[in-house]
């Protein structure tokens, strides 16, 4: 497997596996709080807008995290690796704060639409 295929390899399956995690977490914070997005049902709405950004943003913060940290002299695996999964764990806690717990919309069940399982140590 060239180094290329590896990157690309890599970067899909745990872009894309943090994609679908940061997906169900919002999920299930949406059904918790009774949120509801333009009136419809939270499935379509994240299906088609969610998923792809999600992918997105974790796939091309993965490739360029690894391939700076590589550059710069970070390691061959670990390091870039652990670079790259920190950089995305950073990025969904970023868009699930925005997107996940939505502060403009009315919070009938949760304040601030911030479900209860959510640990109060990690800001929204």
């Amino acid at each position: 497997m060239g180094k290329g295929n590896r990157l690309s390899f890599f970067s899909l399956v745990i872009g894309g596996a943090a994609g679908f995690g940061l997906l169900w977490i919002t999920r299930r914070a949406w059904d918790d709080c009774g949120v509801k997005v333009n009136g419809v049902g939270n499935g379509p709405t994240l299906l088609f807008v969610g998923l792809p950004v999600a992918m997105v943003v974790n796939i091309v913060l993965f490739s360029v995290v690894w391939r700076v940290m590589k550059k710069g002299g970070g390691g061959k695996f670990l390091m870039p690796l652990i670079g790259a999964l920190v950089a995305i764990a950073i990025a969904d806690l970023a868009l699930f704060s925005w997107a996940g717990t939505p502060a403009g919309m009315a919070a009938p069940i949760c304040p601030a639409n911030v479900p209860a399982w959510w640990p109060e140590w990690i800001p929204t």
